[in-house]
């Protein structure tokens, strides 16, 4: 392979498809999909309803895998990534079943959070359809239908507004309430309603008066839309909701064998038709839009991009951390938290971070962590005042901040429940960190709690933050023309906690702003 070239396979391991899909990342760094190909493995029935994933499908995926390794095996020196979603994660033998896979294929399959799926789904969407950016400009819902949940996003200016995850996925709908098809004389309107009362928590969320210009839609099962409407099916499409409504029309008065004959289809994907249709239905009717736009877009491309951007093949999306920063800003907007002082626990423990990196040695991601625990600090305290950390640590933890991994989002709810905390009396045994992972956590809760003790009266007093290192201490330089003494005097108990991680002592300085900053 030349110098130039490389080859990137994607696996996904979905609910009830597993893809494969090879792509060439061209000199320039774009992304040309060379092959791709899928199998039908139910293995989200499963796992939603029997809480395990057979033997028999188990050795089904494998033996799929081994078909695709052998494909794969004919690209020189390519790059493999492989992640598995709601199905497998959900399932309560998960680690047998990734172990056996690795075993038998060699294949690490990583487990994706929803987080990480909307992230990954983003990122192509951004390599794929160039107008996304521009489209999110205006207030525009972005809908992407699984198998085992739906996640509904709001953009607007350019901004991720918010997002909500409702186990609403095609196969979980259609298995849930089948046993309920023979107890009804109207099930149409028994899954409409079901799906309707779902999409409420939506609704009730989102600003009322959003007036929607763009409705994006992406999922597994639109293949089969695109086939019906009889539009492309590679690339970017649009559907009307004439078009929609026409197809609705005969879907929800045709058994799934009458469809089967009437389009030509396979049972599995005329027994989906109906859930998907349904969710589709109610938001064309929600946002009110004559149209919606169909990207050509898996969860496959998402893996292939950020593998490129791992062995550096493409630069990194940096519009996917302002994605997170934003939202975060959201959630901590709606439990009213003083945004003020969120905006300078923010910039001061921004500036902490970058004086104190000598001290500290973390890499650049930890910023990003410790800047997205500013933010949320103090989301707890609408609740309550008393055990606000506790509240904010299961508000973390329940959250869709995209992007983050397990592992991010327990550090990030970590550092908001304890960053007061007195950190040598931690009962760290409870918090299954590693020894490293407990040395990142007090390296960063310091600094948020230096950046929060620096703000004690919420009145934005410090402008800068710099640091001179001399031969015994460290001389911490506050720029501000008001009175600091509060803020000196909340400053010298971290102070005492920074020196006994770092041994360095710490010596405030205070000066006045400088005209020209």
């Amino acid at each position: 392979m030349g110098n130039n070239v490389s080859f990137i396979a994607a696996i996904e391991v979905g609910s009830h498809e597993v893809f494969l899909k090879i792509a060439e990342i061209l000199p320039d760094g774009k992304i040309s999909e060379v092959e791709s190909m899928s199998r039908t493995i139910n293995l989200g029935s499963n796992s939603y309803l029997l809480g395990y994933i057979t033997g028999e499908n188990i050795g089904r995926l494998i033996d799929t895998l081994i078909d695709f390794k052998n494909i794969i095996s004919a690209y020189p020196d390519i790059e493999v990534i492989a992640a598995c979603t709601s199905a497998v994660r959900e399932a309560n033998n998960s680690l047998f079943l990734i172990d056996q896979v690795y075993r038998q294929t060699g294949f690490k399959l990583l487990v994706y959070s929803n987080r990480l799926e909307i992230a990954a789904m983003l990122r192509a969407i951004r390599l794929k359809m160039p107008e996304f950016d521009q489209l999110t400009e205006e207030p525009t819902l972005f809908l992407d239908i699984g198998a085992g949940s739906t996640q509904l996003t709001l953009f607007d200016k350019g901004e991720f507004a918010f997002t909500q995850n409702i186990l609403l996925g095609s196969l979980r709908v259609r298995d849930r309430l089948s046993i309920l098809e023979k107890h009804t004389a109207d099930f149409i309107a028994l899954m409409r309603e079901y799906i309707s009362g779902d999409l409420d928590y939506y609704r009730s969320f989102v600003p009322k008066k959003t007036d929607y210009k763009n409705f994006i839609l992406v999922g597994n099962d639109l293949d089969i839309w695109r086939y019906l409407a009889d539009i492309p099916l590679i690339g970017t499409a649009e559907l009307s909701v004439e078009k929609f409504n026409e197809l609705f029309d005969i879907i929800i008065h045709n058994s799934s064998f009458e469809l089967m004959r009437k389009f030509d289809i396979n049972q599995e994907q005329a027994t989906l038709l109906l859930p998907v249709s349904m969710v589709i239905k109610e938001m064309f009717e929600f946002t009110g839009l004559d149209r919606v736009i169909l990207p050509d877009v898996i969860l496959a491309d998402g893996l292939i991009a950020k593998k490129a951007e791992q062995i550096n093949l493409i630069e990194k999306d940096q519009r996917l951390l302002n994605y997170t920063l934003s939202f975060a800003k959201q959630i901590a907007k709606r439990n009213h938290t003083n945004l003020k002082h969120l905006e300078q626990v923010e910039k001061l423990a921004m500036q902490l971070f970058d004086q104190f990196q000598e001290q500290h040695g973390l890499e650049p991601r930890y910023r990003f962590i410790l800047q997205i625990a500013a933010i949320l600090h103090n989301i707890g305290k609408f609740f309550t005042v008393k055990q606000d950390g506790e509240i904010a640590y299961e508000m973390i933890k329940s959250s869709d901040l995209i992007g983050l991994t397990n592992q991010e989002i327990e550090l990030i709810a970590l550092l908001v429940k304890h960053h007061t905390d007195d950190f040598f009396t931690l009962e760290y045994e409870k918090m299954f960190l590693t020894s490293q992972e407990q040395l990142n956590f007090v390296k960063l809760a310091v600094l948020l709690s230096m950046a929060n003790a620096l703000d004690t009266g919420h009145k934005s007093k410090i402008k800068t933050i710099t640091t001179k290192v001399r031969k015994r201490h460290i001389r911490v330089i506050l720029e501000s023309n008001q009175d600091l003494t509060l803020e000196s005097w909340s400053f010298q108990k971290v102070a005492e906690y920074f020196q006994e991680i770092f041994g360095d002592e710490l010596r405030l300085s205070i000066v006045p702003e400088k005209e020209n900053n």
